[in-house]
């Protein structure tokens, strides 16, 4: 893991003192949620899915995380998530085919109308 030192001021850090707490979490923990969520949402926003990103940070993070239960419950949700983007992937395929399918119907009916007008053509 690599240590930063990064520089907040008073009320910010006010802030994320009582979220974390909150949360129940240090505010280092904190922090790094937040980045995670942040690098996660701007990889979606491209157009990229965030799973691997967000699988490979969360594990980084949980790695150092001393209570067993903790690392169990985020594998449980990336578990979730991971049961999420293989639906997607299987709905993005199933379209991909239908699409496939109907290009395939089209290019024929096409086909069909050249060859028709072809011939009309020839006995003229």
């Amino acid at each position: 893991m690599k240590v930063t030192t990064v520089r907040f001021g008073t009320d910010l850090w006010s802030l994320l003192e009582t979220e974390a707490e909150y949360a129940g979490i240090s505010v280092s923990q904190y922090i790094r949620e937040a980045a995670l969520a942040r690098a996660a949402a701007a990889a979606a926003a491209r157009g990229h899915g965030p799973f691997e990103l967000l699988a490979g940070a969360l594990r980084e993070v949980m790695r150092d995380e001393p209570d067993s239960a903790t690392r169990h419950e985020a594998e449980l949700i990336l578990s979730r998530l991971a049961r999420l983007a293989a639906t997607e992937t299987r709905s993005e395929a199933t379209a991909l085919k239908a699409q496939g399918e109907l290009a395939r119907v089209k290019h024929n009916q096409l086909r069909q109308a050249s060859l028709a007008a072809g011939r009309r053509r020839a006995k003229t």
